[in-house]
C-alpha cells in the first residue's frame, strides 16, 4: 500500500472532510491507500521485532499479529489511515467485512473514551460500514464499566486470538478426500456455492456479500498473494481453507468443513495442505491463524503445533451478528470429537 495524502476516508466529504484533514495534520498522519498500482502493499516492513511480531514500518505503533495479518487478507482493497492515537481501516467495496472496517487503538479504552470511539468508527468508515465494523485495541481487556458502557450503546465484546507456528506437527488427516487448489472459474463458483451452503445463507444480500468477499480473495490469489484449497467428496466441495501471504507471514483464513464431514480429519488436511503450500512460497517464516478464543478451531490449530501469540480485544455492534454471512458459527472439530 502506498501513502497518498490526497485520499479521503469512507463516509467523509465537503467541509467536514477539510476539517478532518486539518485535525489529522496535527496528529502526524500517514495514509496508506489500497489502490496501489505497484501492488506494494506488503513490502513496507521492518525486520522481525524482539517479540516475534513483524511490525509494519508505516503502521506506526501497531504490533498485534492478529491485526497485521488481517491486512494481508485485505490486500489492496483497504484504505488505512494511521495517526498517533488510532488506525482506521476502511474497505469501501465491502462495508459488511468486519476486519476491513475498523478503528484500532494502542491501548484499552477508558469509560470516557466510549462515546468518542463510537463516533470515530462512524466517521472513519461511514454509517453503513460501522453497522458491521469493529472497535479493537491492543493491551488486553478493558475495565468492566467500559464494557457496560459499550453494551448500553448496543455493542458487545468480540475478541480475536492469534496463533503462530513456524512448522506443522504431522497429524493424520482425511483419507480418500482429495484436496486441490482453486484455480478455474468453475472451481471458484463451486467454492462460493459451498460457502453459501456452509453459512446457511438464504438472503440475497448475504449471498452478494459472500460473492464480493470471494472476489477479493480471488483477486489476491491471482496476484500471487495467497491461495484457496478445497476438499471434495462424492463430486462436491465439503471443506475449504484460504491462505494470505506477505511480510514473511502466511495467514490461514476461512476454514470451513461441511457438517457431514466433521470429525474425520478434513479440517486438519486443509490446514496442512494450505500451510505446506505457504511454506514453499513467498519467503514464509511464520504461519498464523486467528480464532475466537473459546471455539473448537483453537484446539485444531494447537494440535498441529500452533501456539497462542496475542489477544486483540474489542467490541462490535450487536446487530452485526444477526446476519448468517457475518455471524459467529461453531468451528471445525478435531477428529474424534463429538458434535
Amino acid at each position: 500500500m502506498s501513502g497518498k495524502s490526497g485520499r479521503t476516508s469512507c463516509g467523509k466529504n465537503g467541509g467536514t472532510e477539510m476539517n478532518r484533514r486539518n485535525h489529522l495534520r496535527s496528529l502526524d498522519v500517514t495514509r496508506i491507500s489500497g489502490a496501489d498500482p505497484n501492488g506494494d502493499h506488503k513490502g513496507n516492513v521492518e525486520g522481525e521485532g524482539s517479540d516475534g511480531v513483524l511490525p509494519h514500518r508505516r503502521l506506526g505503533w501497531l504490533k498485534s499479529l492478529t491485526l497485521s495479518s488481517d491486512l494481508l487478507i485485505l490486500g489492496n482493497a483497504a484504505d488505512v489511515t494511521v495517526t498517533e492515537e488510532w488506525i482506521s481501516i476502511c474497505t469501501r467495496s465491502l462495508p459488511q467485512l468486519r476486519i476491513g472496517n475498523a478503528i484500532v487503538s494502542p491501548k484499552p479504552p477508558t469509560l470516557e473514551d466510549v462515546p468518542a470511539w463510537i463516533r470515530n468508527l462512524e466517521q472513519e468508515v461511514g454509517q453503513s460500514a460501522a453497522r458491521y465494523g469493529r472497535i479493537v485495541w491492543e493491551g488486553g481487556p478493558a475495565e468492566e464499566d467500559v464494557y457496560r458502557a459499550f453494551k448500553d450503546a448496543s455493542f458487545e465484546p468480540y475478541d480475536s486470538l492469534s496463533m503462530k507456528a513456524d512448522s506443522l506437527k504431522v497429524r493424520p488427516g482425511a483419507t480418500g478426500v482429495p484436496m486441490q487448489a482453486v484455480q478455474s472459474d468453475a472451481e471458484w463458483r463451486e467454492l462460493l456455492d459451498f460457502q453459501i451452503r456452509a453459512n446457511q445463507v438464504t438472503r440475497s444480500s448475504d449471498r452478494d456479500f459472500l460473492a464480493a468477499r470471494l472476489d477479493l480473495y480471488r483477486t489476491e490469489s491471482k496476484a500471487g498473494n495467497g491461495a484457496w484449497f478445497t476438499a471434495h467428496a462424492d463430486g462436491c466441495v465439503v471443506g475449504c481453507c484460504g491462505i494470505a501471504l506477505g511480510n514473511g507471514l502466511a495467514r490461514l483464513q476461512g476454514l470451513e468443513v461441511a457438517t457431514s464431514h466433521r470429525g474425520n480429519g478434513v479440517g486438519i488436511s486443509l490446514v496442512s495442505v494450505a500451510s505446506e503450500w505457504a511454506l514453499r512460497h513467498g519467503g514464509t517464516r511464520h504461519l498464523v491463524s486467528v480464532v475466537d478464543p473459546d471455539y473448537h478451531a483453537r484446539r485444531l490449530f494447537e494440535s498441529v503445533g500452533f501456539r497462542p501469540h496475542d489477544l486483540v480485544c474489542g467490541v462490535v455492534p450487536v446487530d452485526s451478528l444477526t446476519s448468517p454471512a457475518v455471524s459467529r458459527r461453531p468451528e471445525p472439530q478435531l477428529p474424534g470429537e463429538e458434535e
